[in-house]
C-alpha cells in the first residue's frame, strides 16, 4: 500500500488480489531516488525523494485501477497521505513532514483499529474475515494486537528519525518496517490456527 505497515490484505470476493509490487514498488523507487539524489544535493534529497514516492504511489494506484478494475481503500488512503506530506515538505521546505509521515500513518491505523474494537466495527475482521473464521472475542484480541503493533511502529519511527542519521532512517523505512510487519504477521499465525480456521 505504498506505506510501511498495514493489515494483511485478503482476496476480495470476485476480485483479484493486487500484486505485492503495487505496495512495495514505490518504496523501492523512493529508496533508489534518495540515494541517487543525495550524491549531488544531500540537503534536499529526502524531500525530492518523497516527491518521487508520491508520484510513484499515484502511478501504482492508477495502474491497479486500470489493470485490475479495483483498488483498496487502504491504498487510496495511503497514497493521499503520502502525497499530502510530500507536498507539505515541499511547501515548507521541512524534512520533518517526511520523517513524521510513518508516525502519523501508523498512529491513524492503530487508532482506527482500536476504535473499531470499541465501537464494535472490527477493522481487522473486515479485512481478514473473508479468509478466516474466528469468534468475535478472538477477533477483538487479534485487532488489539494489531493496534499495539501500529502504535509501536509509530514510536519506533520517532525514535529512529530523532536519534539516528537521515540515511539510516531512509534505509530502515524500506528494509526495516516491512520485515518487521511480516515478522509480526508470522507471529500471529499460531493465534489464528489455535482459535480459528481458514475459509475455503
Amino acid at each position: 500500500m505504498t506505506e510501511d505497515t498495514s493489515p494483511p490484505a485478503t482476496k476480495l470476493e470476485g476480485k483479484a488480489k493486487l500484486p505485492f509490487w503495487i505496495d512495495f514498488g514505490p518504496l523501492l523507487i523512493f529508496f533508489a531516488a534518495f540515494h541517487y539524489l543525495k550524491r549531488d544535493n544531500p540537503d534536499d534529497a529526502l524531500i525530492w525523494a518523497a516527491g518521487v514516492l508520491a508520484v510513484a504511489a499515484v502511478i501504482a494506484l492508477i495502474y491497479a485501477w486500470v489493470k485490475y478494475k479495483h483498488t483498496s481503500p487502504l491504498l487510496i488512503f495511503s497514497t493521499i497521505v503520502i502525497g499530502g506530506f510530500a507536498l507539505a515538505a515541499f511547501i515548507f521546505d521541512d524534512k520533518r513532514f517526511v520523517f513524521m509521515k510513518p508516525t502519523v500513518m501508523n498512529a491513524i491505523f492503530g487508532s482506527a483499529v482500536l476504535g473499531g474494537v470499541l465501537f464494535k466495527k472490527n477493522v481487522i475482521k473486515m479485512f481478514m474475515g473473508a479468509a478466516f473464521e474466528l469468534p468475535d472475542s478472538k477477533w477483538n484480541i487479534f485487532a488489539i494486537r494489531w493496534a499495539l503493533f501500529f502504535f509501536s511502529m509509530a514510536i519506533l519511527n520517532e525514535l529512529i528519525w530523532r536519534n539516528l542519521s537521515e540515511n539510516f532512517w531512509a534505509n530502515f523505512k524500506v528494509f526495516g518496517f516491512m520485515p518487521l510487519t511480516l515478522l509480526f504477521t508470522a507471529t500471529q499465525i499460531p493465534f489464528l490456527t489455535k482459535y480459528g480456521k481458514m475459509r475455503t
